[in-house]
């Protein structure tokens, strides 16, 4: 977030519009990585019971994306082995897709003349400028968001029934955001995108090829 004052006039309610995907190449890999590429919210997860292959390629993956200025999430509901401890789980894994919700405040537009916002001390401060009118906390509404992802990474998963359940419950992610499945196992495609390589060895060499392309 841009720390210096952002005015806005007449404030207005603005659909949010995340990248489109672009037409699809020949090479499911290269489709992959411009999806990627055109993105900003990534929601990386794998299946309700997931191997260590799985936990590690989620970990590596999402760390990679982060890394490459990218905002990822590695989601999985359940509890990570104490095999994988050295990875720092804890540290990237969330249990489930609350963080990724937007927290909206309304606020009837004919009631608002000027909108801004400035970082004081880590604390963002929201300033909105009456319009004939003086404003208290009874003409503000607060509620919860869509969850707001444009992309979402399966890993080793092959259907809609094994994704973990942090994941599968709320389906609408899978109908808005852009669904990338990678598998080194035969089976169904889940995806908009499918990665599927039976010759691979693991998720995470799969993960790695990705990560550098």
């Amino acid at each position: 977030m841009n720390p210096q004052n952002q005015p806005q006039q007449n404030p207005q309610l603005q659909n949010d519009q995340s990248s489109a995907p672009q037409s699809v190449s020949d090479d499911p890999k290269k489709s992959i990585i411009d999806r990627l590429n055109q993105a900003n919210n990534v929601l990386v997860s794998v299946s309700s019971n997931p191997s260590l292959d799985q936990l590690s390629a989620c970990i590596g993956l999402s760390l990679f994306l982060n890394k490459d200025g990218k905002h990822a999430t590695a989601v999985f509901s359940g509890d990570v082995p104490s095999n994988l401890d050295f990875l720092q789980p804890d540290e990237t894994i969330k249990k489930s897709t609350d963080s990724l919700r937007d927290f909206i405040i309304s606020l009837d537009k004919s009631k608002a003349d000027k909108l801004r916002y400035k970082v004081e001390n880590n604390i963002v401060k929201i300033f909105i400028t009456p319009y004939k009118t003086a404003l208290s906390e009874e003409d503000f509404n607060f509620s919860q968001g869509d969850i707001n992802v444009d992309v979402v990474i399966a890993l080793g998963v092959h259907t809609k029934e094994e994704l973990d359940s942090a994941i599968s419950s709320h389906g609408r992610i899978l109908h808005d955001a852009t669904v990338i499945s990678i598998t080194n196992t035969p089976g169904k495609t889940l995806g908009t995108l499918n990665l599927q390589d039976d010759s691979a060895s693991s998720l995470c060499e799969l993960a790695a090829d990705v990560s550098e392309q």
